[in-house]
């Protein structure tokens, strides 16, 4: 009987636990979708306020990649 009883508790000590880490999971999972959502606004904006640096950016390091892995 003993055994059942620490068994038992061993599983609810294990259920608080996993339910801690879930709990911290979705805690950290919310904060990052909300920073990532506020940095897509600033990228958002910045592309729309300087679209030709944007391109000429993405142009310079297409470039750049193009050359290093030509080399391999």
């Amino acid at each position: 009987m003993k055994t059942t009883e620490s068994n038992d508790s061993i599983a609810e000590v294990a259920g608080d636990r996993a339910k801690q880490y879930v709990d911290s999971g979705v805690e950290a999972y919310n904060a990052l979708a909300d920073k990532t959502q506020e940095v897509s606004k600033r990228v958002d904006d910045y592309v729309r306020t300087n679209p030709w640096m944007v391109v000429g950016v993405a142009a310079g390091v297409g470039l750049l990649l193009g050359l290093i892995l030509r080399r391999r």
